[in-house]
């Protein structure tokens, strides 16, 4: 599941007014709205725990010509159910992305194989295995220290490469998350230098990229990341498009259609949209006033339940209800109701996007996969 530190959110986040909360309305499309001034989209840090044996692959070989939409998911866990819904949905999903290696202070790569039986699942579905690396605790330095020196940028492109090799992986999924505007040009660089690296090896670049509707964005994280060029030099393009409202300001829409909609009509003007996948959240969040926690489906569900509380539908058809005294808790999720609405929207306005990153796998709604399914049927 998603799990913000509150911490790390306002070391990242931006000083700005916060923004209203969402207001009730049919399914239809709404006014425009303004790019978030809150709490920037982030994932939560991981521990990886002790190495596993990794069983023998094959060597992996070039994803296929493309053919309609892709679907890539972000695995922050992996027990027996992920699987399985990998295996299920192998229909669908075409690339995982384990999340399982962090940069550590030193400038190091921490992390394992967390789960061979998972890649062992993925392999058999004919999944690309492309697992991410994380700056560990969001931690700025950590990447400015590697980026902004030549020797120990080549090292660390050296490093990922050997990883990915040594793995039998296709590719890495690069989040690194609330870089400075400083960092941007050296930023850029290193991913160009490790795309090529990579890609001499027969290998795939992605990477994860906070959202904005302009070149800037509104806040660091955005401003360290030139879309042109990072763009022109990974194989996917993954626009982490949730957390409009978060854990750092009032209870919202946490992707809103038209916000949504502004973050891809930018990126096509320069990024190709066959290299873009829109980031999907599959999570919620439970407000108690403007201080909030990450939940799945089925937490959300359950607190529901418990509190026999009456779902509404806002303007990009994400559930909320509210409970606790005087209902002064607030919960936002997504479902498959969602998911149908958001595809319909996102198709129908940029039919050309290469397909969506979903975050984050474990405790989604199944409906979300007939509603995957359905919006692809075709296509």
């Amino acid at each position: 599941m998603l799990l913000i530190c509150a911490l790390v959110l306002a070391a990242c986040a931006p000083s700005a007014a916060p923004l209203p909360a969402a207001t009730v309305a049919p399914i239809a499309p709404s006014a425009t709205l303004a790019p978030s001034a809150t709490t920037p989209a982030t994932r939560s840090p991981t521990t990886p725990p002790s190495p596993s044996p990794v069983p023998p692959t094959p060597p992996p070989t070039a994803p296929p010509a493309r053919r309609g939409y892709e679907v890539t998911v972000w695995a922050p866990v992996v027990t027996i159910l992920e699987q399985m819904t990998l295996t299920n949905n192998a229909d669908v999903i075409k690339e995982a992305n384990f999340f399982w290696y962090q940069l550590k202070a030193d400038g190091s790569i921490a992390g394992s194989v967390q789960s061979p039986e998972g890649v062992a699942a993925a392999r058999a579905a004919g999944l690309r295995i492309v697992p991410s690396i994380q700056n560990g605790d969001f931690d700025r330095a950590r990447v400015a220290r590697l980026i902004h020196d030549q020797a120990q940028r080549t090292r660390h492109v050296a490093d990922i490469v050997k990883l990915v090799q040594e793995d039998g992986f296709d590719g890495i999924d690069v989040d690194y998350e609330c870089l400075n505007a400083e960092d941007r040009d050296d930023f850029s660089a290193f991913i160009e230098e490790l795309a090529k690296a990579l890609h001499a090896q027969g290998k795939l670049l992605s990477i994860a990229v906070h959202a904005k509707t302009d070149a800037q964005g509104s806040w660091n994280g955005p401003q360290a990341q030139d879309w042109l060029r990072l763009g022109a030099a990974v194989d996917s393009f993954k626009i982490m498009t949730y957390d409009f409202h978060s854990a750092g300001g009032p209870a919202g829409s946490i992707a809103p259609l038209d916000w949504v909609d502004q973050v891809l009509t930018y990126a096509a003007t320069v990024v190709p949209p066959a290299k873009t996948y829109l980031g999907v959240p599959l999570y919620g969040y439970d407000w108690a006033g403007a201080t909030a926690q990450s939940l799945n489906w089925r937490q959300a569900t359950k607190l529901k339940d418990s509190n026999d509380a009456q779902v509404q539908r806002d303007a990009s058809n994400e559930g909320f209800f509210s409970y606790g005294t005087d209902g002064r808790d607030t919960v936002y999720f997504n479902d498959g109701l969602t998911m149908q609405t958001r595809l319909q929207d996102a198709l129908a306005r940029h039919p050309q996007i290469a397909g969506i990153a979903l975050w984050s796998l474990g405790g989604e709604d199944p409906a979300n996969w007939t509603a995957i399914r359905e919006a692809f049927a075709g296509r």
